[in-house]
């Protein structure tokens, strides 16, 4: 199991997929990192997992596609662990 400190800042591509979506939960079930990124391409996913109670202020949903570099790049500035949770 990873240990989710609370000096961890992460980053979970296709971060609202399904089994994306329960990683992401479970992270956050006894330990929020001091920062977590949801970076998917699908808003309205990103939007419906803020508004069921999946909000919290370390909490980051980043729009964006691992295929666009700079994007990508710019999502995982200051992140100390990433999880490439895409499945294509």
């Amino acid at each position: 199991m990873v240990n989710w400190s609370q000096d961890r800042r992460v980053l979970y591509t296709g971060g609202t997929g399904i089994v994306r979506e329960k990683l992401s939960r479970s992270c956050c079930a006894n330990t929020i990192p001091q920062r977590l990124v949801i970076f998917s391409r699908d808003e309205l996913k990103q939007h419906e997992m803020r508004t069921s109670g999946f909000d919290h202020p370390s909490l980051r949903y980043f729009i964006g596609d691992v295929r666009d570099v700079e994007r990508l790049k710019r999502a995982l500035s200051g992140v100390t662990a990433w999880w490439c949770t895409r499945r294509r």
